[in-house]
C-alpha cells in the first residue's frame, strides 16, 4: 500500500461517518462491504496522485448519511478535502462480473472496528474500470499500475474482452481502448509484441 496518509486519515473519518450513521439505525447485520474504485484506488496501490472524489460501490443498499465531505490537510500545508461521490453507478462502467470477489481488503483502516468493511478493487480490475471513458487520466492511471507491474498487457487485454463479452451495445470503441492500452502498456513493460 502506497496511499498518501493525509488521504488515508481523510478517508477513515468518512468510514466512520457512515458506520456511526449505520450505528444509529440500528444495524446488526453483517459489515457491508464498500468497494473503493477511481482515483483513490490508484492512490493505494501506487501513491501517484491526489483527489478528491471518493468512488465506490457497496455489497447492500444503505441509506449514506449526508455529511460526507472530509477535509484534511496535505503536508505541504495545503487545505483539501474528499467526498463521496453520490453519481458513481457501476451499471456503466467497465467492470468484470467478478470485481468484488477479486477486490482486496484495505488492512490498517479500521475494517475489524467497523460495520463497513473497505476494500479495493484489483489493480487489474481497477485498470478495466478505468478504459471505457479512457480520459487522459484515466490513461494515466493505468499506466501507473502497469508500471507498478501488478500486470501484463496479456492479463489486462484478456480480463478486459472477459468484461465486454457482458455489455450490450457497440463495442467498438470499447475494443479499440482496450487495444491501444494494452499496446501502451506492452511498451512501458518493455514486453515483445508478439503474443
Amino acid at each position: 500500500m502506497k496511499a498518501y496518509p493525509e488521504l488515508t486519515g481523510a478517508l477513515r473519518t468518512m468510514l466512520e461517518r457512515m458506520d456511526a450513521s449505520l450505528q444509529k439505525g440500528g444495524y446488526t447485520g453483517e459489515p457491508i462491504r464498500m468497494y473503493l474504485a477511481g482515483g483513490l484506488a490508484v492512490n493505494y496501490y501506487c501513491g501517484t496522485r491526489y483527489t478528491e472524489d471518493v468512488d465506490a460501490s457497496f455489497s447492500h443498499r444503505f441509506i449514506l448519511p449526508k455529511d460526507l465531505t472530509v477535509n484534511y490537510q496535505r503536508p505541504d500545508g495545503r487545505p483539501a478535502f474528499i467526498y463521496f461521490d453520490r453519481n458513481y453507478n457501476t451499471s456503466f462502467a467497465l467492470l468484470h462480473e467478478d470485481f468484488e470477489h477479486d477486490s482486496r481488503e484495505w488492512a490498517g483502516i479500521g475494517n475489524e472496528g467497523r460495520k463497513i468493511e473497505l476494500r479495493v478493487l484489483s489493480p487489474l480490475d481497477l485498470a478495466i474500470s478505468k478504459i471505457d471513458r479512457f480520459s487522459p487520466r484515466d490513461r494515466e492511471d493505468i499506466l501507473a499500475l502497469a508500471a507498478e507491474r501488478f500486470f501484463t498487457d496479456r492479463q489486462l487485454r484478456a480480463r478486459a474482452l472477459e468484461a465486454v463479452a457482458n455489455f450490450i451495445g457497440n463495442k467498438d470503441t470499447l475494443l479499440s481502448a482496450i487495444e491501444l492500452v494494452c499496446q501502451e502498456v506492452r511498451r512501458l513493460q518493455n514486453r515483445p509484441t508478439i503474443d
